[in-house]
């Protein structure tokens, strides 16, 4: 025998039957486990990690139909057996797998599939399984494979995340699919959207013949063949009934194949729930698919509406095509549940998308999710939207929104549990610890919850369509910024102006882009020429610019830019873009900063001569005070990995004492504390250069 074959004598096990086997409490622990001594093994020749994983998938398919099967005395397959030798034993696994997979679901499999794991990582898989009932330990089986030996692969190839269950099991029960219900999901991954409908659909009636039946009104369609196949295979093991799920590019219709350009039609479907692929590195650039989308065309903002131009866009992100594919694929009164990237629900950029969106049905509900929901394979802020496309629009109506704090793990994809406040978990009523998951029940909460009250601390409430301002979809944006403009309205010691109205009467002026472009900083290959700082978002603080900047660059670099920037004494600099925590950050530019290079992320604020009474202390107060902090982190929303602020600057409202005696004894007050951080960095400078041993 080779040396690297395990000898088996020592680990066969006595028959198995399927009343022995139990529950694993942790499915996605036994497959890491798995995962992390195959990795062992094969980390110095594993090349094809693609074709590794879809081994093990087979692997798993084995044991779940080994499972499923009725045999007599219930003696399974997928177990290592006393008395047989390693190539018995591998020789047999192999023949299930041809016998009871393959074969019978042969429209699946090519003719030559076969299990080319080496007989070592077939042992392996089978004596980590043996003993575990996959049925027993999850609803969804190869949600937890793939989450573990598929979703980086995916991830890397087409910007592709598994849905967590808590999230599929919430939109499907927040849309209520009925049995006759046609469902589909036209980015169905492994097929979890369809899968939960099944169990759902299922929980609602006893027949056996119309569970069987509604199989049939389960639809899907994916890119990769791989995902394809495996979702309609998982699908039709499960329920034993017949799916239609089919391999094609969801957004080009016209290359559907025969079998799915006849079954799949527009206007046709109830329901569509899905998390469709999105991000930058994967835009859509095809001229015969972007013709066919509105949304792939140039909008133009007349008077407060948009209207889309006969220009095509050179690209257009996959998840705004989605929208738009998915509303021509729903019947009228149809309903859509999707997933989406927050930027979307809030940025001016894509303001006409909503305008595509409400001129052809109604939002029934926003649930903004938060940031770990996708952890730890992705940081993508999300919301989902809940849409009815409707031929007749309503005047107006109400939509639901939601903020989701916790969503059941942490940002490693640690399971988080609901604590008393001596530290101890919260039990339910049969001594479980509770799941700190907001999501729990919220689609009954929903149904339930009261408008929107600037008087109240609101996690859920209902909005009026005819309430929602500038086209954003943010529910923090009316929790964070109504709620406090509406209490300050009243009051007659305030006067409010938004940031834009002080550009407009030449109060303040504000340099947007530092004059570096996004993505074209003054570069690495000029750190460390010189002396002059280059400024970063993780440079300001407390009002002040960290000098010691290790980003120094040349005289040279610096002359290249000082006349663009303009830097100068009482300029205010503040942090539009990066990490959420450093959005809305300000510094002070006194004489000692002004020979700097700041960064494209962050905005330089003047003020002008005017007789308002407000100078750049008044202003550094203002944009300081919580109540603006807090519409800034409102109207902050993430974008991929960034955070930004973006234009939206122009929509903070400053609550300015109207008082102007007020703003005059403020002004000196920050006069003063400014005064006295420059004199004490100049003293530390002093006596650092007094006492130097150069």
């Amino acid at each position: 025998m080779p040396a690297q074959i395990i000898d088996f004598l020592e680990e066969k096990s006595g028959i198995i039957k399927k009343k022995d086997l139990k529950k694993s409490t942790n499915l996605k622990q036994v497959f890491q486990s798995i995962n992390q001594h195959l990795y062992g093994k094969l980390k110095y020749t594993d090349t094809d990690t693609r074709a590794r994983s879809k081994q093990i998938i087979n692997l798993i398919f084995c044991k779940l139909v080994d499972e499923i099967i009725k045999k007599p005395e219930d003696e399974l397959e997928f177990y290592i057996r006393n008395g047989e030798s390693d190539k018995q034993f591998y020789d047999r696994i192999k023949a299930f797998f041809n016998e009871n997979v393959r074969r019978k679901y042969e429209e699946f499999m090519s003719e030559n599939e076969q299990i080319t794991l080496t007989k070592e990582l077939v042992y392996l898989v089978v004596k980590e399984l043996q003993n575990i009932s996959l049925l027993q330990s999850s609803k969804d089986i190869l949600s937890d494979a793939f989450e573990i030996f598929v979703s980086k692969i995916l991830k890397d190839e087409g910007g592709q995340f598994f849905t967590p269950p808590n999230i599929i099991q919430f939109m499907v029960s927040y849309l209520d699919p009925k049995i006759d219900s046609k469902i589909l999901d036209p980015a169905c991954g492994h097929g979890g959207f369809l899968l939960e409908a099944k169990d759902y659909i299922w929980s609602k009636t006893d027949s056996e013949e119309k569970r069987i039946a509604f199989i049939s009104n389960l639809y899907g369609i994916d890119k990769d063949l791989f995902l394809a196949k495996i979702s309609k295979l998982y699908l039709e093991i499960l329920s034993g009934g017949k799916s239609n799920l089919f391999c094609e590019d969801s957004l080009d219709p016209k290359s559907y194949r025969l079998q799915a350009k006849n079954i799949i039609q527009n206007d046709m479907f109830d329901f569509i729930l899905t998390n469709p692929p999105f991000g930058v590195k994967i835009p859509i650039d095809d001229k015969k698919i972007l013709k066919d989308y509105q949304l792939a065309h140039a909008w133009k903002n007349t008077t407060n509406k948009w209207e889309m131009q006969d220009k095509i866009m050179k690209q257009q992100a996959p998840q705004v095509l989605f929208i738009e594919r998915c509303v021509q694929l729903l019947k009228d009164g149809g309903k859509l549940g999707i997933v989406l990237p927050e930027g979307i629900f809030g940025n001016p950029t894509d303001r006409y998308i909503w305008e595509y969106i409400t001129s052809n049905g109604k939002i029934l509900g926003i649930i903004s999710l938060h940031q770990n929901t996708f952890q730890p394979y992705t940081c993508n802020k999300t919301s989902i939207l809940f849409f009815k496309k409707l031929k007749i629009l309503p005047s107006d109506y109400k939509i639901n929104f939601a903020i989701v704090e916790n969503v059941g793990h942490d940002k490693d994809g640690k399971v988080l549990y609901k604590m008393k406040k001596d530290g101890s978990k919260k039990l339910d009523t049969t001594g479980n610890p509770i799941v700190n998951d907001d999501l729990i029940d919220l689609h009954s909460r929903l149904k339930e919850t009261e408008e929107f009250n600037y008087l109240k601390e609101q996690k859920i409430f209902n909005i009026n369509y005819s309430q929602i301002k500038n086209q954003v979809f943010i529910p923090n944006y009316y929790t964070g910024v109504e709620k406090t403009l509406k209490k300050l309205a009243s009051n007659k010691d305030f006067t409010l102006l938004t940031v834009k109205d002080l550009v407009k009467k030449k109060t303040i002026y504000i340099n947007k882009s530092g004059y570096l472009p996004r993505g074209d900083e003054i570069g690495s290959h000029v750190y460390g020429l010189g002396n002059i700082p280059f400024i970063r978002t993780s440079e300001l603080n407390n009002w002040e610019i960290n000098l010691d900047s290790y980003k120094k660059t040349s005289e040279e670099v610096y002359d290249h830019y000082k006349l663009k920037q303009k830097i100068e004494a009482g300029d205010i600099l503040l942090v539009k873009d990066g990490g959420p925590n450093l959005i809305g950050k300000t510094a002070y530019i006194t004489n000692l900063d002004t020979k700097i290079i700041i960064q494209s992320h962050i905005f330089q604020i003047k003020t002008l001569e005017n007789d308002e009474f407000i100078d750049s202390y008044l202003l550094l107060y203002l944009l300081n005070l919580d109540i603006v902090q807090r519409q800034i982190q409102a109207i902050t929303f993430v974008q991929g990995t960034i955070a930004t602020i973006g234009n939206r600057i122009m929509e903070v409202v400053l609550p300015i004492p109207s008082d102007m005696n007020k703003r005059v004894e403020i002004s000196r007050q920050i006069k003063e504390i400014i005064e006295d951080k420059k004199k004490i960095r100049t003293q530390i400078k002093d006596l650092s250069l007094k006492y130097s041993l150069t």
